[in-house]
């Protein structure tokens, strides 16, 4: 699983450092495999430090570094391995990086690639300015179409998307056919990103509705289409603990839906745009 050290810094800051193994499993995704130990974990669940989680790689441009205390909660709650490890794994895909806690859930890492929260007490000079559902839609599918992907939005949406976000020739007018069932669910999930008429990623921004529906159609979909595989629930972090409890459930833990499934807060989702555009959204310019 790699080696594992527990470290204390100055200015109140403790981090878990852990080096992993990888493999290949195809040619697009790469893993990294870790092991955490619980009595690390509870050194700094009782540290009272800033505390950070600092996974790294085989090319330092994908280290990752994770403030503890976003998933603080989770780990309380869960058990670890008979080993007494949380196992842990880091997928790069297309789509974006994601991180996996085994018995807790998926999370995007998107935007852990960075050592600023370690070096500096100050938050990000880029804030997240508030985010309607429909600014969220928008920024997600921008993002795709970023990465070179097609994007879908379900026909009701689409008066309401900012397409000035987007390359519009790349948002598609049909979806690929399975069945009527099937048909209708897919074609109202807020957004799904494509690549030669095939699904990469399906998007439900829960901005205000409950995050179990979300995660219903997506287990609909997990089981009727072959090879759909990344699917993704965007909310406030505020309702990042409710979709923790959700995603345990056992119907999604039979399925596998909550080996598939991430959860990406709207901070997230702004940061990741203003990264690949380098554009601000949704905020007035400064003079």
């Amino acid at each position: 699983m790699g080696n594992l050290s527990l470290k204390f810094l100055p200015q109140m800051q403790s981090f878990i450092s852990a080096t992993p193994k990888f493999s290949k499993p195809s040619k697009q995704v790469k893993k990294a495999f870790y092991g955490l130990r619980k009595v690390d974990i509870d050194i700094l669940i009782q540290s009272g430090k800033r505390s950070f989680l600092y996974l790294i790689t085989d090319e330092a441009k994908n280290n990752l570094l994770i403030p503890f205390k976003q998933y603080e909660a989770y780990f309380l709650a869960a058990e670890p391995s008979n080993d007494g490890q949380y196992k842990t794994l880091i997928f790069f895909k297309p789509t974006g990086a994601e991180i996996y806690f085994a018995n807790i859930g998926k999370f995007s890492a998107e935007r852990y690639f960075s050592l600023d929260p370690l070096l500096s007490a100050s938050p990000s000079a880029i804030s997240t300015p508030s985010l309607s559902h429909q600014q969220v839609q928008s920024l997600v599918g921008a993002i795709g179409i970023a990465k070179g992907f097609e994007v879908w939005y379900p026909e009701k949406d689409k008066s309401e998307i900012d397409f000035s976000v987007m390359d519009r020739a790349r948002v598609v007018e049909r979806l690929p056919r399975f069945n009527n069932a099937i048909d209708n669910i897919v074609s109202e999930i807020d957004v799904i990103w494509l690549q030669q008429n095939q699904f990469v990623s399906f998007w439900e921004v829960e901005h205000s509705t409950p995050i179990y529906s979300g995660l219903l159609r997506f287990n609909d979909v997990l089981l009727t289409i072959a090879n759909a595989d990344n699917f993704n629930i965007v909310a406030e972090r505020e309702r990042e603990a409710k979709f923790g409890r959700e995603i345990n459930r056992p119907t999604f833990r039979q399925s596998k839906l909550i080996e598939r499934v991430t959860f990406v807060d709207y901070a997230s989702v702004y940061q990741w745009f203003y990264h690949l555009t380098g554009k601000r959204y949704g905020v007035q310019s400064e003079e």
